[in-house]
């Protein structure tokens, strides 16, 4: 926790007065009124006699930062008449005079909130107690407080024997009903920021029924009940019907019941959809049949609830707007871009999907629909590795609120090291679309870094043009080493180290500046576990593996954690499983007989009918192959980012006569998303299925098949028809032959 003394305050007032987030000041005059006088308490906080929780919070984070900074305790009474000849400092609407013109000027935004001083004393209102606690963090802002990210490290608080506050009388509206930055793991800390409000949205269906009793009522595909409810059924949309008017008369203040598929696919067909078919999926759009089904569910709820809404995930194949259907007016799209790609700003020419994402929130409009976001700041799974979005952030809040979007509540997955500048310009912009995104952001390095702040915005600017200028767009990681390539890293190091000269080693500043570094020594380490686990090095690889790992406990020993939980996960999801396999196969004396090529013959197979025209035959001539590369690059920058279906890859290799007598095995490190194998036209057994795109390997028994000291045509055909990642599929980690020893064979 930094603590700024007298001279330093003053300065960081007066640089930060222009970035103060208001939206409505009125009859501003000179002077200020001041609230510790050389150390000496002016006023007393004074709360209702029956003070609601976030008006109790106000007083006492009011009271315990008075004291941090003036070293002053002010006190708190449930009284006006217990002030004695100390200025009231009163807390909650029931105390503001002014409460008519807060509910006049922000309707029923329960987060608006006055702050008004006077020199006979200050108000702090909020229509909702919620808002009067942000009324209590304006205030402190205004007096240099800051949270720029969770825990003490994060938290700036000046020191001075004085405080005084402008006279003012200033009424704030959020830009946004909903600013939600979900899984950041500090409440206290999104409180601080305004954070909260309206949040709708969520996977589900608010019926229960059993496929085995009743498959009538679920979607079909390939003869069998998925795990997706047919809504043009007439028993589901009953069941719908009666679970809505149930909720309104239990809730009846909500203004909306979340209604939305199960997450994942399984819709199949139904005689309510629209002859549309998605184009990142490679599937039929179902939004028609969604809206149809929500229109009737409303229609009957209306009748009782005339402004109650559905708000459904619009996600995956129900993104598109309908084609056929009109929504009703009070169904709510929660637009959840999970398919487009994240490395880019929705004003970045060079990425069509992000434009994309403009003519869908554009078209949803057309159709009288508000719109929620229901965005990702985190690159799709990724454990990790250097990404920064203050480009996103800074173009996409303002974007979403000049279109008179409701709210946004965006996953988030922090790495605190890269993403805390980030997350701080959102919070700060989901309060105040319009505010300075630059000056906040400048003001975010100099509290944070003080005399190193030039040198780390550098490094947050390199990132940012990197990624920006990068035509690439797959999620996971598979493209990352093609961003951050050796110079890049090096040009971050650079900036790194110039920020740790700058400071002294036991300062906040110099601590702030190490948790920089421990990411990106982490992310440095990812990259280099996977080139080794590319390259083949299975032993290189397992250690790099157990290196972040280890990077990670220690990561998360600081406050907040460094590496958030799921990227975690990522980690052990996507290469754990296969860097075991091949380290393990290897130490129990396993021996590689051939590795596979980075680049192979490739066909596609959009009509499935490779197997029938004899693509795995040894004799089938490759002329007409093209070349694909595997584990190099993902076939969304070899142009197949939009394909869906199959496609077969082709390769030969020479097998020494010493190998014979061994079982052998055909061992693929990654597949997106089903694999089947043949060697010289024999199809393989499947020893051990893995998991798309990559973590848990292929392996196949080619004993039988293997011709020792000749030349063996191995083929493999790929289904990728699910979307696992963006612009994953084929083949997509390295692949071998590999001896089994006897003792693991066993």
């Amino acid at each position: 926790m930094k603590v700024y003394k007298s001279a330093k305050f003053k300065g960081f007032i007066g640089g930060l007065s222009g970035m103060i987030l208001s939206l409505t000041v009125l009859n501003c005059s000179a002077g200020n009124l001041e609230l510790v006088k050389k150390g000496q308490a002016k006023v007393c906080l004074v709360l209702p006699a029956t003070p609601k929780p976030d008006e109790k919070l106000a007083a006492d984070e009011l009271s315990d930062f008075f004291e941090k900074i003036s070293g002053v305790k002010v006190g708190i009474v449930t009284n006006v008449d217990m002030v004695g000849g100390l200025i009231p400092v009163k807390i909650g609407l029931s105390l503001c005079p002014e409460a008519e013109k807060l509910s006049r000027d922000s309707g029923s935004e329960p987060a608006a909130f006055m702050l008004r001083v006077q020199k006979d004393g200050v108000w702090l209102a909020g229509l909702a107690p919620e808002g009067t606690l942000f009324a209590a963090y304006e205030l402190l802002e205004q007096l240099g407080v800051g949270w720029y990210m969770p825990g003490d490290l994060g938290t700036i608080i000046p020191s001075t024997r004085t405080i005084a506050l402008p006279i003012q009388q200033t009424i704030q509206i959020p830009s946004f009903k909903g600013r939600h930055l979900q899984a950041i793991g500090d409440g206290t800390w999104a409180k601080r920021m305004r954070l909260g409000g309206f949040g709708a949205g969520g996977h589900g269906l608010p019926i229960k029924a059993d496929a085995k009793i009743h498959p009538e009522m679920f979607c079909q595909e390939n003869g069998q009940p998925t795990h997706q409810l047919e809504v043009s059924n007439p028993e589901v949309l009953r069941l719908a019907i009666e679970a809505a008017l149930k909720y309104f008369r239990k809730n009846p203040s909500e203004k909306y019941i979340s209604m939305s598929p199960n997450d994942g696919a399984g819709f199949g067909s139904s005689p309510w959809d629209a002859s549309e078919m998605d184009p990142l999926h490679g599937k039929i759009s179902a939004t028609d049949r969604y809206v149809r089904f929500y229109n009737l569910v409303l229609a009957e709820v209306h009748k009782e609830f005339p402004d109650a809404g559905i708000a459904f995930y619009c996600y995956g194949q129900l993104m598109r707007p309908p084609v056929k259907e009109m929504p009703d007016k009070h169904i709510l799209p929660v637009f959840a871009p999970i398919d487009l790609c994240r490395f880019h700003s929705i004003e970045n020419p060079i990425c069509p999907e992000r434009q994309y994402m403009k003519q869908i929130i554009a078209r949803w409009q057309e159709l009288g629909c508000e719109i929620y976001y229901r965005g990702y700041y985190f690159n799709l799974s990724d454990q990790g590795l250097p990404f920064s979005m203050i480009r996103q952030i800074s173009d996409e809040l303002p974007f979403f609120y000049n279109n008179k979007i409701v709210g946004c509540r965006v996953e988030c997955m922090p790495i605190w090291g890269f993403h805390g500048p980030s997350l701080y310009l959102a919070s700060k912009l989901m309060w105040s679309a319009k505010a300075d995104a630059k000056a906040i952001m400048d003001d975010y390095f100099k509290a944070l870094y003080g005399p190193a702040a030039q040198p780390i915005s550098k490094f947050f600017d390199i990132l940012e043009d990197t990624y920006g200028h990068a035509d690439y767009h797959t999620g996971n990681v598979f493209d990352i080493p093609h961003i951050l390539t050796t110079d890049i890293l090096n040009q971050l190091d650079e900036q790194l180290s110039a920020a740790e000269k700058l400071t002294s080693p036991e300062s906040d500043f110099a601590k702030r500046i190490q948790r920089v570094r421990m990411s990106q020594e982490y992310g440095k380490a990812n990259l280099v576990m996977m080139a080794a686990f590319n390259d083949g090095d299975f032993k290189k690889s397992k250690e790099e593996y157990l290196k972040v790992s280890s990077m990670i406990l220690e990561g998360n020993k600081l406050t907040p954690p460094l590496f958030a939980h799921i990227p975690v996960a990522y980690l052990k999801r996507f290469w754990g499983g296969s860097i075991d396999s091949a380290y393990e196969g290897i130490e129990k004396g396993n021996r590689i007989v051939a590795r596979l090529p980075d680049q192979w013959l490739f066909m596609l197979d959009p009509l499935n009918g490779g197997e029938a025209l004899g693509f795995y035959k040894p004799a089938m001539g490759p002329k007409n192959w093209l070349k694909m590369k595997t584990y190099s690059e993902s076939w969304g920058n070899q142009g197949l980012r939009y394909y869906k279906g199959e496609a077969w890859y082709r390769t030969a290799v020479n097998v020494d006569k010493k190998f014979k007598g061994e079982t052998i095995h055909l061992w693929l490190g990654g597949i997106d998303d089903m694999a089947t194998a043949w060697i010289n036209g024999e199809k393989l057994d499947c020893l051990a299925k893995g998991a798309a795109p990559i973590g848990k390997a292929w392996e196949f028994d080619c004993t039988g098949a293997i011709r020792f000291g000749q030349e063996n045509v191995i083929v493999i055909k790929v289904s990728n028809r699910e979307v696992n990642e963006l612009g994953t599929g084929g083949i997509t980690g390295p692949a071998m032959l590999w001896t089994v020893s006897r003792k693991e064979s066993l």
